[in-house]
């Protein structure tokens, strides 16, 4: 035996993305623990058009009124929330707490962003 040791190193795994916990994310990324998707039909003269907006906010009903911050929405709008916003919506949309942001037609699509 020689006074030398060799040290073999196996390639690592690749990681995946970590998406928080809902019990981490607040406190480690700024992140909101809670979201709703909130879909709003614009008060128009012509057909309705509806818009996803994405909201940080623990209760539907607060939620719904907190997209009266977004430009261009009014109070008469039809505002609805649809369903709450899993944990991987709220990492991939970097939605803060209080935040409402419009929501992206392709996280629609599925989970994978």
């Amino acid at each position: 035996m020689t006074g030398r040791s060799a040290i073999t190193i196996a390639p690592s795994a690749p990681r995946e993305a970590r998406v928080p916990r809902s019990g981490d994310r607040g406190q480690t990324a700024g992140l909101a623990r809670c979201g709703w998707l909130v879909e709003i039909v614009l008060v128009s003269e012509r057909e309705p058009d509806s818009r996803f907006f994405a909201v940080g906010i623990l209760e539907a009903r607060d939620a719904e009124e907190a997209t009266l911050r977004f430009p261009g929405i009014i109070r008469e709008d039809e505002r609805s929330a649809r369903r709450r916003l899993s944990d991987a919506e709220i990492a991939f949309l970097k939605l803060r707490e209080g935040g409402v942001k419009s929501y992206p037609l392709r996280a629609m699509r599925g989970p994978d962003y």
